[in-house]
């Protein structure tokens, strides 16, 4: 029987996220099962909870990937809006995916998890959705996929090679939520293998940074893939010129958007 997706009503969310931030519940995060009130739980109208999820994701960082395509996968239909809810998806990693969060983020049990670092997996901390051990997954294929390719993950799979690149490079910046951005960026990526060759993660950050500075010089969201490519080749010599994060404190490797 097809069931509609719950979520926590917003009260309860914070109710439960104060828990963690004060160290009461941090025990909690250990347990077998994360009790919940079943009284705050409401249902999401015309979207269903997929069966099975939690038997097709792999607890590992390796595994990411294949984790990743489920959950977006088991959750292809929502909007950005939904996806963007802090409520729905500490739902799931409280309840469905509870168990598999622990195992991918095994701090807790060994007793070694701070209230920062449940509150980054299981909610929206300072991170926001980039951390979130489910969203940060669902959006890292909303931002890749590539519908017009015969493999519409190819680009994907590019942005998983590397876990720094991916969650902090990133992160949630407006390039997390501009598909044609972020294809026009990895296909450079993937066509320019040497940029991925050491030095991979300080590579990401200043390409991320170059377009969250030229964003507030110009509307990206209106610009497709060509455009990212086109400025990504343009800048080829100077990415590959950056070895350190140090370097990223040039200011002249920026001269052009300021």
């Amino acid at each position: 029987m097809i069931e509609l997706q719950k979520t926590f009503n917003e009260n309860y969310m914070k109710s439960l996220r104060d828990a963690v931030k004060s160290g009461r519940a941090i025990p909690l995060y250990s347990n077998n099962s994360f009790e919940i009130d079943q009284s705050q739980v409401k249902h999401l109208a015309n979207v269903y909870a997929p069966k099975y999820l939690v038997e097709r994701l792999v607890p590992t960082q390796e595994g990411d990937y294949e984790s990743a395509i489920a959950i977006f996968e088991a959750y292809k239909d929502i909007s950005p809006l939904l996806a963007s809810n802090e409520c729905f998806w500490t739902y799931i990693t409280h309840t469905e995916l509870f168990n598999y969060v622990q195992k991918r983020w095994n701090k807790v049990l060994s007793g070694k998890a701070t209230s920062d670092y449940i509150l980054d997996h299981w909610f929206m901390g300072d991170n926001g959705l980039s951390r979130n051990a489910v969203a940060s997954l669902w959006w890292s294929v909303y931002c890749s996929i590539d519908k017009q390719r015969n493999d519409k993950y190819e680009l994907t799979k590019v942005l998983f090679q590397n876990f720094t690149f991916r969650v902090i490079t990133f992160g949630f910046s407006l390039l997390m939520r501009h598909n044609e951005a972020m294809i026009g960026i990895l296909e450079f990526i993937k066509d320019t293998p040497e940029i991925m060759n050491g030095s991979f993660e300080s590579r990401g950050r200043f390409i991320s940074k170059y377009f969250n500075r030229l964003g507030a010089e110009r509307q990206l969201s209106y610009l497709k893939r060509d455009f990212f490519y086109n400025t990504c080749l343009h800048l080829k010599e100077r990415i590959i010129s950056i070895h350190t994060r140090d370097d990223l404190k040039n200011e002249e490797l920026y001269d052009e958007i300021i």
